[in-house]
């Protein structure tokens, strides 16, 4: 589990680099919900966890929010993940779209109830609402596309003899 973990971290790095360093200041969106909740649809529990720990605390080391409300909301998002990978058959657009949004949509909640519970008289929940629609609308859009993204380089290390995630089952003996 550990070289899957590192590669994804990495590939987590990646994004959050390029979250917050090239979208942020025009763009909010945020693609490294996406890995995490990609992760926790395709691969186990335990790469998913670990996963959502990592990029949580890095995201709460950067952020100037309490610690521990992005990875808070990392876990919301495997919960999600393993709610919705039971119920819809996620590889087509559709439930693609709509599990990114259930998702995302929960994940909101559980920052807002977070925040409001740590400060409820500076909590502005109108503006921030409205803000945080927007970003979760936008991030939604780009799901499928970082889907496809994430399969085909889940292809391409497969072809080089890589294995993230499960392993392959054994082929049956020839009789």
């Amino acid at each position: 589990m550990s070289v899957p973990l590192i590669l994804l971290s990495l590939m987590g790095l990646g994004l959050f680099y390029f979250q917050n360093l090239v979208l942020f200041p025009q763009v909010h969106l945020s693609p490294l919900s996406l890995l995490v909740f990609y992760v926790g649809l395709k691969h186990p529990l335990p790469l998913a966890l670990s996963l959502a720990g990592v990029m949580g605390l890095l995201e709460d080391s950067y952020a100037l929010t309490p610690l521990g409300l992005h990875i808070i909301g990392s876990l919301i998002l495997v919960a999600a993940a393993r709610f919705f990978r039971r119920r819809f058959l996620l590889q087509h657009l559709g439930p693609q779209i709509l599990a990114s949004l259930g998702a995302l949509t929960l994940q909101g909640l559980g920052f807002s109830l977070i925040l409001f519970i740590i400060e409820p008289k500076s909590f502005l929940a109108q503006d921030w609402l409205i803000y945080q629609s927007l970003e979760i609308l936008g991030t939604t859009a780009l799901a499928p596309l970082m889907f496809s993204l994430l399969d085909s380089l889940e292809k391409i290390m497969r072809r080089w003899g890589w294995r993230i995630g499960r392993p392959a089952a054994p082929s049956p003996p020839v009789t």
